[in-house]
C-alpha cells in the first residue's frame, strides 16, 4: 500500500463518518512506526482495550494506546520517541501528524498524535506510558499487526492483560466524571474467554496505588470479596451509556439491552476461578 493510498484511505473514511475506523488505522499506523523505525518495544509492553482490539479482535473500537515499562528502574524516556516518530509519519506522507510528549511526574508518561485530515476534523490518539515501582512485572509476547504493513508489538500476555483491567476496575473511582463502561465491558470478554488471571501482577499493581496494604497477601478469595464490593455499585445505565457507541456488532448492541447488575454479581466464583487457575499453572 502507497503513502498517497493510505492518505486517501483515511480521508474517504472521515468524509464517509467513519471516524472510529480510521482512528483504529491511525492507531496501527503508530505502532508500525514505534515498531520499524524505534526500540520502544524493547522497553514497553501494550496492554488495554486497544491491544485487545488490534490484537486479540475484541469486538469494540478503542481510543488510547496504554503501555507498561517492563524493566524495574528503566530510564526510559518517552520524549526520546518524538523525532523518530516524527520521521516516519513525515515518509509515509502524513506530515499532518502533529506529536505531543508530557512527562509529567514519575508513574505515568502521557503523549499524544494529532492527525488533521481536514480543517474541520481532527483525530487525536493519546498514549499512556506507565513506570511501575514495583519489582513484579507482567509477562509478555510477541503480536502481530497487519495494517499497512506486518509488524511485530510487544505486549502483555492475556492474563497479564486481563490483571490490568481488574486494576483499573478495583481501583478506578466510582462516580468520576464518566463512568468506564469499557473496563466491564472488557471484563465480560475475559470472562467468556475463560482467561487465566495474573494476580501477582494485579497484586503489585494494587500495592502500588495502596489500594491492598503492602503486607496483605491478594488471595483469589479476597480478589472476589474486593471485586463482589466492586460489582454491588454498578450502574447499568452508565456503563452501556459509554460502551454501546463502541460496540462494533449489531447484535451484541441489542444484547446488552438485558445486562443487569445480577450478571456482574454471578462473574464472582469465575473470576476467583481464574486467579486459581493462574496460580495452579505458574507454581514454581
Amino acid at each position: 500500500m502507497g503513502v498517497t493510498r493510505i492518505f486517501e484511505e483515511l480521508r474517504k473514511g472521515i468524509e464517509a463518518g467513519k471516524k472510529l475506523d480510521v482512528l483504529e488505522k491511525l492507531q496501527n499506523l503508530i505502532l508500525l512506526g514505534l515498531s520499524v523505525q524505534t526500540d520502544f518495544f524493547r522497553h514497553a509492553a501494550m496492554f488495554g482495550g486497544t491491544a485487545l482490539r488490534i490484537f486479540h479482535n475484541l469486538p469494540r473500537f478503542s481510543e488510547d494506546l496504554d503501555f507498561t515499562v517492563i524493566s524495574h528502574g528503566a530510564d526510559f524516556s518517552l520524549a526520546s520517541y518524538k523525532e523518530p516518530m516524527s520521521h516516519f509519519f513525515g515518509d509515509m506522507g502524513l506530515d499532518e501528524v502533529k506529536i505531543n510528549i508530557k512527562e509529567e511526574g514519575e508513574d505515568v508518561l502521557r503523549g499524544s498524535f494529532v492527525l488533521s485530515i481536514k480543517r474541520s476534523v481532527s483525530l487525536r490518539v493519546k498514549i499512556d506510558v506507565e513506570k511501575p515501582s514495583t519489582d513484579v512485572m507482567p509477562q509478555t509476547e510477541t503480536l502481530y499487526g497487519s495494517y499497512p504493513y506486518n509488524y511485530s508489538a510487544r505486549l502483555c500476555t492475556l492474563p497479564s492483560s486481563f490483571a490490568g483491567k481488574m486494576d483499573a476496575i478495583i481501583h478506578r473511582k466510582w462516580g468520576s466524571k464518566r463512568v468506564k463502561g469499557r473496563d466491564w465491558y472488557d471484563f465480560l470478554w475475559y470472562m467468556r474467554k475463560d482467561t487465566e488471571l495474573d494476580i501477582y501482577w494485579l497484586e503489585a499493581r494494587l500495592k502500588e496505588k495502596g489500594t491492598l496494604d503492602p503486607d496483605k497477601k491478594l488471595t483469589p478469595e479476597l480478589l472476589g470479596e474486593m471485586y463482589e464490593k466492586r460489582a454491588a455499585s454498578v450502574d447499568v445505565g452508565e456503563i452501556l451509556r459509554d460502551v454501546q457507541g463502541f460496540m462494533t456488532e449489531e447484535i451484541e448492541k441489542m444484547s446488552s439491552a438485558s445486562w443487569t447488575p445480577e450478571l456482574f454479581l454471578l462473574q464472582k466464583d469465575k473470576l476467583v476461578d481464574s486467579a486459581k487457575r493462574y496460580l495452579l499453572a505458574h507454581r514454581s
